[in-house]
Order: structure tokens, then C-alpha cells, then sequence
């Protein structure tokens, strides 16, 4: 096995064009305002009408702003060792969105894993590091995959369940047509995809791993104060999602190799 070279490893990521930034910076902005992820990840600030279903409309939020939208921010104005998981990232959301539809008997939301895969292949198209390339700086780190399996089935179950209430008589909220209980079920979804690529500290590593912490954080405060609400948690269950971020982001850190954080510090 050949030596890897920082240096040559920050040059496989590229100089991101101006029409990389700009495209990334307009995809971002229709994704977190056209689609409504600000909106609805506020949605706890916009009076009662919307109290039932905070839940849901944090749900759709943290899928389409913190994962889809802010992979693209990264993409267009940060680091380029950050970004070069962005496209990786969004692409995990898509497989997710296909996955709930499935799981859903949605076929509806493929139309958006179609929009979100196409956002990945704009921008790859311009110049942004492709998702296989990304893939392809993955290595086995033992330590953070044990922290993940922690989450498998307790997600899985979750994702179950939101899937299973599509199109039943509980509560539901509605965005452009889509009914939320599939998002709920994309969300855990894309969580895991995205820490199974974070957790093998591919370049750009630090994205997917704090953009998995950022979500089950958000998540389980929102469910913490609102347990009693229609797709939330308990609040042991909220505590232990807060407990396994901290312990992943640290799983993360402490298994990353010496040569890999000084590639992200630069």
C-alpha cells in the first residue's frame, strides 16, 4: 500500500468554480425556503394551529434544510475539506426519500428523491467531489461503527412506524402536496446512511458527522418538550438520542487518524 499524501488529497478535492458556489447557494436556497425547510423547522413559532404536528414539520425541516440544504451552504461557502462529503450526503436523503416511499406506499415521494438526486448530479456535474469518490476514501473504523449499530433498530423502528401511519387516520401535516409521515420515516433513514459514511472517516468526514449529531439533537429537544405529540419521543428516549450524538461526535473524533484531522484542520 502506497503512502497517502495530504497535500495529494487535498488537490483530488478541487477548486470550487464560481459556478459551483453560486449553483450550490441557489439549489440550498430552494431547498431550505421553495421547499419550506426553514419554515417548517420553525414551524414551533407559528402559533397553536401548528402545535399538533410540531413534530412533523420538524421532522420535514431537519430532512430538507439541515440535510439537503446545508451540505449545499458547505458546498458554497465553506471549507473545501468539509464539502467534499456534501454530495455523498445529499444523495443519502435520496435513497432515503426512494426507501420511504417504498416503505410508505408513497410513490409521490419519489418526485422528490428524483429532485434531490438531480441537485446531486448538478453539481457533481460542476465540479463538486462525486459521491463514488467520496465512497472511495472510506475505511473501516471499528469504534464509531459500535456506536452506530446503537442506533440501527431503535431508527429503523422509528422509520416503521412513521411509514405505517401514512395514509391512516392519525394526525398528519402537509407540505406541496406531500404528506409528512414519509419524511418522518426518510429521516432516520438518512441519518444512518449518512453517519455509515460518516463513521469510515472519508475526506471531507467532519460534514456527515456533525450534520447526523446536529439533526438527533434537534430532534430530541424538540420531542423533550413536546413528548406527547403525535411522531415524538418519550423523554428517556429523547435523552438517550441527545446521549448517542455526544458519543458519536467523540467516537468520531478519537478513531480519526492523525493524518486525516490535520487534512480537516487545513
Amino acid at each position: 500500500m502506497g503512502v497517502r499524501h495530504p497535500s495529494r488529497d487535498m488537490s483530488s478535492v478541487g477548486d470550487r468554480s464560481p459556478w459551483l458556489r453560486a449553483t450550490a447557494g441557489l439549489l440550498a436556497l430552494f431547498w431550505a425556503l421553495l421547499f419550506f425547510g426553514i419554515v417548517d423547522l420553525l414551524a414551533f413559532l407559528q402559533g397553536e394551529e401548528f402545535h399538533d404536528t410540531i413534530l412533523l414539520s420538524t421532522g420535514w425541516g431537519l430532512l430538507f434544510l439541515f440535510l439537503v440544504a446545508g451540505p449545499l451552504v458547505v458546498l458554497s461557502v465553506g471549507r473545501a475539506t468539509w464539502s467534499a462529503a456534501a454530495s455523498v450526503e445529499v444523495a443519502a436523503v435520496a435513497l432515503a426519500l426512494v426507501a420511504a416511499a417504498a416503505l410508505s406506499t408513497a410513490p409521490r415521494y419519489l418526485l422528490a428523491a428524483l429532485g434531490v438526486a438531480v441537485t446531486v448530479v448538478v453539481v457533481t456535474l460542476l465540479g463538486a467531489t462525486s459521491a463514488m469518490s467520496t465512497i472511495g476514501s472510506w475505511r473501516w473504523s471499528p469504534l464509531p461503527a459500535a456506536v452506530l449499530a446503537l442506533a440501527v433498530i431503535p431508527a429503523v423502528r422509528y422509520s416503521w412506524i412513521s411509514a405505517r401511519n401514512t395514509g391512516t387516520g392519525v394526525i398528519t401535516d402537509d407540505t406541496l402536496g406531500f404528506d409528512h409521515w414519509p419524511a418522518q420515516a426518510a429521516l432516520p433513514i438518512a441519518v444512518l446512511l449518512i453517519a455509515g459514511v460518516a463513521v469510515g472517516h472519508p475526506r471531507g468526514w467532519r460534514l456527515p458527522a456533525w450534520s447526523v449529531a446536529g439533526t438527533a439533537i434537534w430532534f430530541a429537544l424538540v420531542s423533550f418538550a413536546e413528548p406527547n405529540l403525535v411522531g415524538s419521543m418519550n423523554r428517556q428516549w429523547s435523552a438517550a438520542v441527545v446521549a448517542w450524538s455526544v458519543l458519536f461526535v467523540a467516537a468520531m473524533q478519537f478513531s480519526a487518524r492523525p493524518s486525516t484531522v490535520r487534512a480537516s484542520a487545513q
